[in-house]
């Protein structure tokens, strides 16, 4: 029944709602976000054994949408080396967008300014867009 409610709503979210998701939830509550934003939507999960989504806007632009909970300590350490398995052969890489609902390191900055095509959703910046901020507002490349 929440979930229910929550899409009616049209892809909006309180942060006490996020606060309920767990992974599989944070990746549909993202997917039916960037759907509100008019961005298309295909969820790769099964193809990469990863939460993960793929987005494109009516500019062109692409999306890789994953999913960072930092489970694990172990999962905390690797997280970066998954996410630079994605390129295509012969395709343009998209926009890598990590979405954690906590924060991130500072060496985990350091390491998405170094990458130029890589951004950190944190937590606060995850209510802001919930709430009706799009993406571009909190800073996409574009």
């Amino acid at each position: 029944m929440w979930s229910h409610v929550v899409r009616r709503r049209g892809g909006r979210y309180t942060a006490a709602e996020l606060a309920l998701l767990d992974e599989r939830g944070l990746a549909e509550a993202a997917a039916r976000i960037l759907q509100r934003d008019g961005w298309q939507v295909v969820d790769l999960t099964l193809q990469k054994g990863r939460r993960r989504l793929h987005a494109r806007d009516r500019q062109g632009r692409q999306l890789d949408v994953a999913f960072r909970s930092g489970a694990t300590a172990e999962e905390d350490r690797n997280w970066r080396t998954a996410l630079l398995e994605t390129g295509r052969p012969g395709a343009a890489r998209p926009i890598q967008v990590i979405v954690h609902p906590g924060g991130f390191s500072r060496a985990d900055v350091l390491w998405a300014a170094r990458q130029g095509d890589v951004h950190l959703l944190h937590g606060r910046q995850l209510q802001r867009w919930a709430t009706g901020a799009s993406l571009d507002d909190l800073g996409l490349p574009r």
